[in-house]
């Protein structure tokens, strides 16, 4: 009977190393499940802000390229308007002798 009890020990031992290596088993499972689904969390989230900072580019590179564009016309009108100052402001002086020889240039052609 020795033998017997003996052997249902065995049994019950070799059992329970079993569970206890299923248990560690399903335990390392859960925890390679937990670290693929960070994983694909933070894939999620570089995608999200890579996305972001794409959107965000552009439109920096579209406020720029208006902020350029308005900034050269301001500047353009700016120079016309200094341009057609300056026309006003320039007479021309003609002298004595401006005036003889502008007319010695009219007449020598004819």
């Amino acid at each position: 009977m020795a033998n017997s009890t003996s052997s249902q020990e065995e049994y019950i031992d070799s059992l329970r190393q079993i569970k206890e290596t299923e248990e560690k088993v399903h335990a390392e499972i859960e925890a390679y499940r937990k670290q693929v689904e960070q994983i694909k969390n933070l894939q999620d989230d570089l995608k999200n802000t890579i996305d972001i900072a794409k959107q965000e580019g552009k439109e920096m590179v579209e406020k720029n390229i208006e902020e350029s564009k308005n900034k050269s016309f301001t500047e353009s009108d700016k120079i016309i308007s200094e341009a057609k100052n300056k026309s006003k402001s320039v007479s021309l002086q003609l002298d004595r002798q401006m005036t003889k020889e502008i007319m010695d240039i009219i007449f020598s052609g004819m």
